[in-house]
């Protein structure tokens, strides 16, 4: 009797530890995907990139500068939420969304990771995602809030096909 006992708990044992072991479900598969801007023009780009590992990360380019971003995301009812990491190294960093164009450049004090540091390179800006909403229309990623009352033309979306250049 007790071999049977010490038996069955050890294929209950192994039973429980196989289902730890199977690929958890993904929360939402729809948001999971490369996403590509949609509506600022030439020669700015940026792409979106969800992963199943609950992270994503962000990349910009225009002319000569590009940005970038990486965190992590979570679901709330049918809204994919944002939020970055802190960056390593010295960068520019800026909040997402807010600088639409260089005349309307918001004025940011101490926009540096690092206090005083002085950022080098063409990829030095970081843009920080903090609570950032998006929801899902037909095949487009729309940002829920617009940040900066000079960019109120510019509405903040992503698609799943690359516009073409």
């Amino acid at each position: 009797m007790k071999n049977c006992l010490i038996t069955i708990s050890l294929f209950l044992a192994l039973l429980t530890s196989c289902e730890k072991a199977l690929p958890k479900k993904i929360e939402d598969p729809k948001f999971v995907k490369v996403w590509y801007d949609t509506c600022q023009g030439m020669p700015f780009s940026s792409k979106l990139k969800i992963g199943v590992n609950k992270k994503f990360e962000y990349y910009s380019r225009a002319c000569q500068d590009g940005s970038r971003s990486n965190g992590y995301w979570r679901i709330v009812n049918d809204t994919i939420i944002l939020n970055s990491i802190k960056p390593k190294g010295c960068l520019y960093q800026y909040p997402f969304g807010v600088v639409c164009d260089i005349f309307n450049e918001p004025e940011i004090v101490d926009n540096t990771t690092i206090k005083n540091c002085d950022p080098d390179g063409r990829e030095a800006t970081y843009e920080i995602f903090e609570n950032e909403k998006f929801f899902i229309r037909n095949d487009t990623l729309i940002h829920l809030e617009k940040r900066n009352a000079a960019c109120s033309q510019y509405r903040i979306a992503f698609s799943s096909k690359e516009k073409i250049r």
